[in-house]
């Protein structure tokens, strides 16, 4: 009998202070999707930013929509995805 009280006395320590813990982990900073928001919003507009160049190129160049469409946005991610794998090895 004493065994099981110390059993769920534990059990119940172990509670508090896992829900504790969870407390102040989320009250620490912004959540996951504020920060997935902030990253989306970067990647997005150096994606814009390197596809309408792109674009603007392949277009004078006299290539017709699609095909600098395709071009260009195959270019654009490689190159993102290249440099964010440099910096993670970084």
């Amino acid at each position: 009998m004493e065994a099981s009280k110390k059993l769920v006395a534990m059990f119940l320590v172990c509670i508090v202070m896992i829900s504790s813990s969870v407390h102040v982990s989320m009250a620490d900073g912004e959540s996951n999707a504020e920060k997935f928001k902030k990253a989306f919003n970067a990647v997005a507009t150096e994606y814009t930013v390197c596809y309408n160049i792109c674009q603007k190129v392949c277009s004078n160049a006299g290539f017709g929509y699609t095909h600098c469409e395709m071009k260009c946005d195959e270019d654009c991610t490689a190159k993102l995805l290249k440099e964010r794998l440099q910096n993670m090895k970084n």
